[in-house]
Parts: structure tokens; C-alpha cells; sequence
């Protein structure tokens, strides 16, 4: 940990909150309760104009002072865009921090450029996923985000790649070797309400002994939840699927729902501090398409569920088959198969259970995390 009071920015597109916004507020409290200056500087929840999320709600009951980015949306804007990457620069310049700590896609290419501009000597990018493993996007898309992504890791004195499988083929990149590190995830206690209290809270219409598969995430593509309804049609009655997140995919959900007559068995909770409420769940699932080092699934180990989760490199973290829960492709008959086999079998929803707990309470703690993070803070800066 450096011994030095430091100035530390940490710069995000977005300020809903998923696993990269936890990322930024653990590491600020963290920063901040070692005696670091901590400010966030943020976007809206995506759209033009929209407000602040949860992350700042949460910063500021932290006492974290945060700076909006107006010009911070979701989706490709090339106005919108440019116009970020002075405001930003604008932001940092006046801020003047020791550490630019930029994470996710978008605030790192536009933060790395904007503190290369403003003269700051250490920036450090977090990747939470290499974008380029968007596999549904079109040849030529992926080829452009990968040079985006070596040009952030570029602009970036150093790089922090959160799963092992993602740092080994970033430092693959050409030229890039030396400014790559492996820092994994850390999640810290959770304070879990019991299984019937969870249950009566989230969703007290289910009928009492159903069986609930438990996700948590985004309603986005890249969640690839209608793949887990689908799997739905083919399982017994007795077994609902409770959704806890919010997005744009909502509506097309809801039609699968409707088109599949699958309304009283799958419940979109929409957003909910999830968390507390996974001892609700009997089996844990998450069918993503892409992953970085996800939170969620430590959460579910800490709550002693069962996980299924897609083969992605983040979740191999995590997850070993067969010891700590099922890594499968998250398509609805492979997933129907698994689901069905921990439907009936107690004893290895318990064993996996336990493991999984086991494993995360050894190696993703906050405290590693945020120790870690630090000392790449604290390294001699890369090439500059």
C-alpha cells in the first residue's frame, strides 16, 4: 500500500449499479479509509440526460465527492463523444490527481486520452472484459475495438485485468507485455437475510416449497437471459425463475414470458439491492454471453448457493464443474438439463454450495483486492 497521501480520480462511464460500479465504490472506501483524497467523476444511467444512479446515492453516504459527466452515455454518440473527451480533460486538469484510475470501456479510452492530454503521470485502466470477446457483433466491429483497446492500454501507464484467462491474451498484445496486471475481484461480508424473510420480501406470491432459481443482473443482451426462459418450458411446475435487475431488454422479456405462458412462473423483480435476498434462491444461474470477474457469483458463493454459470474466462475463476458448480454453454437445453439434475438432487446442491463459499472466503476477499490495487498504484510507473 503506498505510504504517501495520494490525490486518486476514479473515472466511469456509468452510475447505475452493477459489478463495475462496485468495483469503483469499493476501491474508493477502501482508498479513502486508508487516508487517500478520493473523488468519482461519473456519467448519468446511459441515456442523454438522464440522472445519477445508486453509485453516487452510495458515494455520498460514503462522503465521496463526485463529479457528473454529462457527455458520459451508453451507447456510441460521436458528438457526444468528442465533447466528453474535454470534459473530462477539464475535469482532470482541474483536479490535478497523483492517480487517474479510469474503468470500464468508454471512460477508459476517453479518460486515458484525456489524462495523457492534461499531463497526468500515473493512469491505471481497469478492464472488466475484453470487449473484443462480443463474438455477435460483425468482423469489422470487433476489429475496431481491438485497436481501441490497444490504444487505451496504450494511453494507460499500467492496465489491471481482473480474470487470469483475459490478462494472459492482453499481455499477448503487441507491445503491451509490461503494463498488464492481475488483480482479481474482492467482495466482502454480506449481512443475508434468512430463506423464508427473503423469499416473503422479493416475491410472496410463489407458492410456498416452490423451487426458485435465482438470477441477478442487467436486463440486457449481454445477460442472455431469454435463453434460461426458455429453458423454462421444459421444466416441472414446481420450479420459478426470479430475476432481480433492470434494463432495456425488459419488454422483449416480458413478450417471451407471455409468448411461452410462463407469467406465473417467471418473475422480473426489476431492481432490487439484491444481495442480501440470495438465500431466497435454491440454485443460482447466471447465462451471460460476457463476463469480467463477476460479482455476483461470489455473492452466491458467500450465500452457500449452487451456481450455474456460462463457460466464459472471468466465471473459470470462480467456478471449477463438478467441484464449486456447472461452467456449461447457456443454451435453454443445456441449461434445462443441468437445472433439472440439482432440482433432484440435494446433496450436490449442498456439497457445491459449500465449496463455492469456501473457495471465495480464500481468495477474492476486499481486502486482497484493494491491497493489490494499491501496490499497482504504488509501482514504477510503465512506459510512459
Amino acid at each position: 500500500m503506498p505510504k504517501k497521501k495520494l490525490k486518486i480520480l476514479y473515472l466511469i462511464t456509468k452510475s447505475n449499479y452493477g459489478g463495475a460500479q462496485k468495483y469503483v465504490l469499493d476501491l474508493a472506501v477502501s482508498a479513502k479509509n486508508a487516508g487517500h483524497d478520493v473523488v468519482v467523476a461519473c456519467g448519468g444511467t446511459g441515456k442523454a440526460g438522464a440522472p445519477t444512479g445508486q453509485l453516487v446515492t452510495k458515494l455520498q453516504a460514503n462522503n465521496i465527492p463526485v463529479i457528473k459527466v454529462k457527455n458520459f452515455l451508453r451507447d456510441m454518440s460521436f458528438f457526444s463523444d468528442i465533447l466528453s473527451i474535454f470534459e473530462v480533460w477539464n475535469i482532470v486538469r482541474k483536479q490535478k490527481p497523483d492517480v487517474l484510475h479510469v474503468t470500464s470501456s468508454k471512460a477508459g479510452g476517453v479518460g486515458a486520452l484525456a489524462g495523457r492530454l492534461a499531463g497526468v503521470k500515473n493512469i491505471i485502466f481497469t478492464s472488466h472484459g475484453l470487449t473484443i470477446d462480443e463474438v455477435w457483433r460483425p468482423y469489422w466491429q470487433r476489429f475496431l475495438i481491438y485497436i481501441g483497446t490497444w490504444l487505451t492500454i496504450k494511453l494507460a501507464h499500467k492496465t489491471i485485468m481482473i480474470s487470469t484467462e483475459t490478462f494472459d491474451r492482453a499481455r499477448r498484445m503487441p507491445c503491451l507485455t509490461n503494463k498488464i496486471y492481475l488483480v482479481k475481484n474482492g467482495v466482502s461480508t454480506i449481512n443475508f437475510l434468512d430463506k423464508p424473510s427473503a423469499r416473503k420480501t422479493l416475491s410472496p406470491e410463489i407458492p410456498p416449497r416452490s423451487f426458485w432459481i435465482g438470477g441477478m443482473g442487467e436486463l440486457h443482451p449481454n445477460k442472455n437471459w431469454s435463453s434460461v426462459i426458455m429453458a423454462m418450458t421444459s421444466l416441472p411446475e414446481k420450479i420459478h425463475l426470479v430475476i432481480i435487475g433492470e434494463g432495456e431488454e425488459r419488454a422483449n422479456l416480458e413478450k417471451l414470458i407471455k409468448d411461452n405462458h410462463l407469467q406465473k412462473r417467471v418473475h422480473l423483480l426489476g431492481f432490487v439491492e439484491g444481495a442480501p435476498y440470495l438465500k431466497a434462491y435454491d440454485v443460482f444461474i447466471l447465462p451471460s454471453k460476457k463476463e469480467g470477474l463477476p460479482y455476483v457469483l461470489m455473492e452466491a458463493g458467500m450465500a452457500e448457493l449452487p451456481t450455474i454459470a456460462s463457460d466464459l474466462p472471468g466465471n473459470r475463476d470462480i467456478i471449477e464443474t463438478g467441484r464449486t458448480g456447472f461452467l456449461i454453454e447457456p443454451t435453454p437445453k443445456l441449461l434445462s438439463t443441468t437445472l433439472e439434475m440439482l432440482f433432484r438432487d440435494e446433496g450436490m446442491r449442498r456439497e457445491l454450495g459449500q465449496n463455492l463459499k469456501a473457495e471465495i472466503e480464500k481468495n477474492f476477499s476486499i481486502e486482497n483486492m484493494s491491497s493489490q490495487t494499491f501496490n499497482v498504484y504504488a509501482s514504477n510507473t510503465s512506459d510512459a
